[in-house]
């Protein structure tokens, strides 16, 4: 069975759209054509600095034609890249660094374009299941890990995801979601590069300025987490104005059916829902029945080429037994383009890749139309403004305080649909220390959107029977406002 390597999607792309505007910014255009010019000469480049197949790249940018092309450049050097949060901190950066041992790093947009430029050499020939870069994630209680992305994950994952959420022939795809999340990555980038759309870039996304940018970028489709729906939804309705932006992808949708009619009236555009990860972008599209089911993420994601199925099995965690309908198991996936595992970590990715299937670590259930409806999470990830963020580097954070004896983070429901982050913390006997100082502390070492939202003091944690940090019960208790420090 053939898929294509993203290379190849790129040379097809530029010899299929050519003049076609293809990576649009407020300042510039690149077309399909330049795009892989571009990208072949960032390639040379890396090539000069020593970059050869296999080799790793830490890349830290933000959203740009310059991201675009080094990033790509870097696939097709067969090199493989990571392209993290401009935002980390130094000890963040050196915690990846020490685990990609990357043979280059390069830090902003101003480095990326400063590489030399060399000749249009040929890409690296990959196997199209071969991993193609590696996207950082948060696992559930340690750092953070790096997936392996697969070649035919991105260009499968492109060719479908229009059809997913019911794209025409001719769109402007939006990416003021982060070029380092999978989404921007598999679900914008590759999309335009398999259909000929433009791709337009904004740095960051902001909820008073959206409309106004949607405008004048001439988009028509844009994809979104849901914080930032419950952000646009709290802003004054001056903010909003005329445009040709029709489709959202949001992940998650907005929970119930009124909820969706009502932006979708006020905001004049069609609202999709949809779930997936980094490790598995087939998980699941929203159904003609699931739209009106509170929580439904819809149904298994198929690919538009027909090469493969994109299977799903809900399971009890503990037996690995299949459930019946309508009861609440964990989600695994099964399909060829999975991730190949996690970068440096045999034993975490054959968990995760147990059987042959992706254990999501996610609850769910199937009901009688073949609906899924998320009912939580089994693992401890806290999300928060569409980043993932582990506890124990939270907590490692708060650790080094000297008046911290132990520290738990968890995540609360907030307004914006996804979690505050709060740090129930208890002090070494004789200590004293105020939330600010804490939170102040904490900052030193983690990126913003880490950051405690509330520190709350304890005199002691709770714990679970095999004596871990019983953190589901300090979500519970500080959810409903009860215990010290009220939420």
């Amino acid at each position: 069975m053939r898929y294509a390597t993203v290379p190849q999607l790129l040379a097809g792309a530029a010899r299929r759209f050519g003049a076609a505007p293809a990576v649009v910014t407020a300042e510039s255009t690149l077309s399909f054509a330049e795009l892989l010019e571009g990208v072949a000469a960032m390639a040379a480049g890396l090539r000069t600095r020593g970059v050869r197949a296999g080799d790793r790249i830490l890349m830290a940018a933000g959203n740009s034609a310059a991201t675009v092309q080094a990033w790509l450049g870097a696939i097709y050097t067969g090199a493989l890249p990571a392209l993290v949060n401009p935002q980390l901190t130094e000890p963040e950066l050196a915690y990846l660094k020490q685990d990609l041992e990357p043979v280059l790093t390069l830090l902003g947009e101003a480095e990326l374009a400063e590489l030399p430029a060399g000749g249009q050499p040929d890409p690296h020939p990959a196997g199209a299941l071969d991993p193609a870069a590696i996207v950082y994630t948060s696992g559930t209680t340690s750092r953070p890990k790096g997936v392996l992305v697969r070649h035919a994950a991105y260009t499968e994952t492109g060719l479908s995801f229009p059809g997913w959420i019911g794209l025409a022939a001719e769109e402007r795809l939006w990416a003021c979601l982060p070029l380092f999340h999978i989404n921007a990555q598999a679900y914008s980038l590759m999309s335009a590069l398999a259909h000929g759309y433009a791709l337009a870039l904004s740095p960051r996304f902001h909820a008073s300025t959206f409309w106004r940018e949607a405008a004048a970028l001439e988009v028509t489709s844009v994809n979104v987490v849901g914080a930032m729906l419950a952000m646009l939804e709290r802003q004054p309705v001056a903010t909003w104005q005329a445009s040709r932006l029709r489709t959202i992808y949001a992940a998650p949708a907005p929970r119930t059916a009124a909820e969706r009619a009502a932006l979708e009236e006020r905001f004049g555009v069609r609202i999709v829902g949809g779930y997936g990860m980094s490790e598995n972008t087939f998980g699941c599209a929203e159904s003609p029945t699931s739209r009106a089911k509170p929580g439904s993420i819809g149904r298994p994601r198929q690919p538009a080429s027909g090469r493969f199925a994109n299977e799903l099995r809900v399971v009890d965690p503990d037996s690995g037994a299949e459930v019946a309908a309508g009861v609440t198991g964990e989600l695994r996936f099964r399909n060829p383009v999975l991730t190949a595992g996690y970068w440096r970590a045999p034993d975490l990715t054959a968990q995760l890749l147990e059987g042959g299937w992706l254990h999501t670590g996610d609850a769910g259930l199937v009901d009688a139309d073949g609906d899924v409806t998320l009912a939580g999470r089994y693992k401890e990830m806290i999300r928060r403004r569409g980043e993932n963020i582990a506890p124990g580097e939270v907590e490692d954070a708060l650790l080094g305080h000297p008046a911290v004896a132990a520290a738990a983070a968890f995540g609360v429901p907030s307004e914006l649909s996804e979690d505050e982050v709060v740090a129930a913390v208890v002090l070494r006997g004789g200590q004293a220390v105020g939330e600010d100082e804490l939170r102040r502390f904490a900052a030193r070492s983690l990126a913003p959107y880490k950051v405690p939202s509330r520190v709350v003091f304890r005199e002691s944690l709770p714990m679970t029977p095999t004596q871990r940090v019983a953190r589901d019960a300090l979500r519970r208790e500080y959810s409903a406002g009860e215990g010290s420090g009220q939420l």
